[in-house]
């Protein structure tokens, strides 16, 4: 049952409402087959690893874009409601684009699955908390964040064997009955909490702040990502960076004007927010170079086929599902600001530690490196959104789940655009400075380049976070 006082689901009611929510990240974690299935992809579809990584860059910049613009609106119009509808936007998509028969559609859809996308992050951990007392938040997320993970560790077992055995499309077609499921026990189990429907009338959705956002994010991620590879100097860059900065700028206008804006600009000078919006960010900026360049290592390099690379990512999200309740649950005894720092050190020492591979490492030696970069994010992901969604108001839960998700997806997305310039720079160098360089020589150059420079950057975050330390705070 619900209670009418708080809008929080008692008893057993608010387990079978945790899975019912997180069935909706299960399946969006399911898109770590695309990331295994990439060079079956560039080889099917005749283009190239620069070019390929647009299929990433669409999916997880068009998620940034339409993020705060959706949390926004789902805290005004419904969290269930907006969780149903990316949940048939997601079906829909990935039933189409396992059908597409171009490059240039795939992209396209690839927008559209992220709209659905979207809404289910931003959703999920708002109907998560509003599940939860506070003494179980941490226990309710971390479960959360360790059921969104098996989605990982089930794409990346069955992505290698779907693509191995039917080939690419497979991974998105088998999507759709476990859409169709997911849809079917939302409708039935989740409730709408009584505190969100109260609050939905009190104000409109403010469609200038959430156009101008839109249109300023999604100018920077190209702006970015066209930057590392044709020049930031080019008028085509700079024209995005121009545009980028006035629509940010018309943004914040807006914002400061009206009575319900997207973002409520005072959280970005939050004493704890912010800093921890920062630590995040680069967190993923730092690891997520494991999952659009570790799979070209493992393939061109040590010759592995896709099921050995389903098997390491598989490993990845096997620690992470272990260690995100475990953090959760320590979340809820310990401040979730202690365990941010230790999973960012975990995080910089494991990137650190991939810079010893070469050509002749077995996968054995990747697979240690592989779990311990597993266990840092499993942590972090469970204690930053407890973190996170602990500090922003209750009728804000869909803002603070925009925003949880958004630092995540601008790392992703800046580290494809900026990690993956860092790579193909240090590729050309090795390949052009040192006439007796092999292109397999170059290429674990390169490799090694790249992640001392994630690891420099993930132990960048862990500083960041210790300024939010609860002893610090109470100090300054």
């Amino acid at each position: 049952m619900t209670s009418a006082a708080t809008g929080r689901t008692d008893g057993i009611n608010k387990w079978l409402g945790l899975v019912a929510a997180s069935f909706g990240l299960f399946l969006a974690s399911l898109d770590i087959t695309v990331n295994v299935a990439l060079p079956d992809i560039t080889s099917d579809l005749g283009t190239d690893i620069r070019t390929i990584q647009w299929i990433i860059v669409f999916y997880v910049g068009s998620t940034a874009g339409l993020q705060l613009s959706i949390g926004s609106a789902a805290d005004i119009y419904g969290l269930k409601r907006f969780y149903l509808i990316g949940l048939c936007t997601y079906t829909v998509a990935v039933f189409l684009i396992g059908l597409a028969p171009t490059l240039s559609l795939v992209f396209g859809l690839r927008v559209l699955q992220a709209v659905g996308n979207g809404m289910l992050l931003a959703s999920v951990p708002a109907l998560v908390t509003s599940m939860f007392p506070r003494e179980e938040r941490g226990r309710g997320l971390g479960l959360m964040s360790g059921i969104a993970t098996l989605g990982l560790i089930t794409g990346a077992l069955a992505g290698g064997v779907l693509v191995d055995a039917f080939g690419w499309r497979a991974i998105f077609l088998a999507r759709v009955p476990l859409g169709l499921a997911a849809i079917a026990l939302a409708f039935v189990v989740l409730r709408e909490p009584r505190a969100r429907s109260a609050f939905s009338g009190n104000r409109n959705f403010d469609f200038r702040g959430g156009l101008t956002l839109l249109v300023g994010l999604g100018s920077l991620i190209l702006f970015m990502t066209l930057g590392g590879r044709t020049g930031w100097l080019t008028p085509n860059v700079l024209g995005l960076a121009l545009l980028s900065v006035a629509s940010l700028g018309a943004f914040a206008y807006f914002e400061r004007h009206t009575a319900g804006p997207v973002l409520d600009l005072s959280l970005l000078r939050h004493r704890v927010l912010a800093p921890a919006m920062l630590a995040s960010f680069l967190m993923f900026l730092a690891t997520f170079v494991n999952w659009f360049i570790l799979p070209f290592y493992v393939s061109d390099t040590l010759g592995a086929d896709a099921k050995a690379l389903g098997v390491l990512l598989m490993l990845m999200a096997a620690t992470g599902a272990i260690t995100a309740p475990v953090a959760g649950w320590l979340s809820d005894r310990v401040p979730p600001a202690y365990l941010m720092t230790v999973a960012l050190v975990i995080s910089s020492l494991s990137t650190l530690w991939f810079t010893q591979l070469d050509a002749g490492s077995s996968m054995a030696e990747v697979a240690v490196r592989v779990a311990m970069t597993g266990a840092g994010i499993g942590l972090f992901q469970a204690s930053s959104a407890t973190l996170i969604m602990g500090t922003v108001s209750a009728n804000r839960l869909g803002t603070g789940g925009a925003i949880l998700a958004l630092s995540r997806s601008l790392g992703t997305v800046s580290s494809v655009a900026i990690m993956g310039a860092v790579f193909a720079s240090r590729l050309d160098f090795h390949a052009s400075s040192i006439a007796q360089t092999s292109g397999e020589q170059a290429f674990v150059l390169a490799f090694a380049d790249t992640y001392l420079i994630a690891a420099i950057l993930a132990a960048v975050a862990a500083l960041v976070s210790v300024s939010y330390w609860p002893r610090l705070l109470k100090r300054g």
